[in-house]
């Protein structure tokens, strides 16, 4: 009764990504740990990670860059007990070495370009403790107009993680055939369209890939 809301019932993909993000977390990082959010936009699962007894840091530079968030000084005050960093999440950040049980994103990854994605990886090698682990929601495209691309980009995210890409072809397959995958609402695919045509921009298939990655597995 006490904490936000984790999802909208807009049928966004964050939707069903940011209680999966709880979830996994809760199961995997005990409570009084150090975690560490990237991109976090709209930090809200990160206060109610907070609420529960987490001590949560967000790396987000608040900029609007990637159609993110510009509201830090509104974030700052409901949410006083965060630890903003307001830059990019790389292996340059002005932080000590093995300091996090988990990092974590939600709907971030697939948005940084691939020559930057190299950094990411080496940062979050370089921020997790050894027996750390890794946790991020993915968007994905899997039919329709750039899912070539995406894939391409998703594979790149696996390896970075050392997750075997064999598996994710497998899980690709079973997902395709499996009833009970969730995809991108078509209310929520015209609300992301805008004022564009259909032409320029047609509908697809949309999924979030959930992972969970442990740093010793990370080279």
């Amino acid at each position: 009764d006490h904490i936000r809301e984790a999802a909208t019932f807009n049928g966004d993909l964050k939707d069903v990504q940011r209680p999966w993000m709880l979830k996994a977390i809760l199961g995997r990082v005990p409570p009084g740990s150090r975690i560490l959010e990237i991109g976090a936009g709209e930090p809200f699962i990160a206060d109610v990670l907070q609420r529960l007894g987490y001590e949560v840091w967000i790396v987000d530079p608040y900029d609007g860059s990637g159609n993110g968030p510009e509201e830090y000084d509104r974030f700052l005050r409901c949410c006083p007990k965060l630890h903003f960093i307001r830059a990019q999440f790389d292996d340059k950040l002005d932080l000590p070495k093995d300091r996090f049980d988990c990092i974590y994103s939600v709907s971030v990854l697939e948005h940084i370009p691939p020559d930057l994605l190299p950094g990411v990886f080496r940062g979050l090698r370089k921020f997790l403790k050894l027996d750390g682990v890794s946790v991020h929601a993915v968007d994905h495209v899997h039919r329709g107009n750039g899912n070539q691309q995406h894939l391409d980009n998703l594979r790149r995210i696996v390896r970075g993680f050392g997750l075997p890409e064999p598996e994710l072809d497998s899980m690709l397959a079973r997902m395709t055939d499996d009833t009970d995958t969730y995809y991108l609402s078509a209310e929520s695919h015209n609300r992301w369209r805008g004022g564009r045509s259909y032409a320029s921009f047609p509908m697809r298939v949309c999924i979030s890939i959930n992972l969970v990655a442990e740093r010793k597995h990370m080279g």
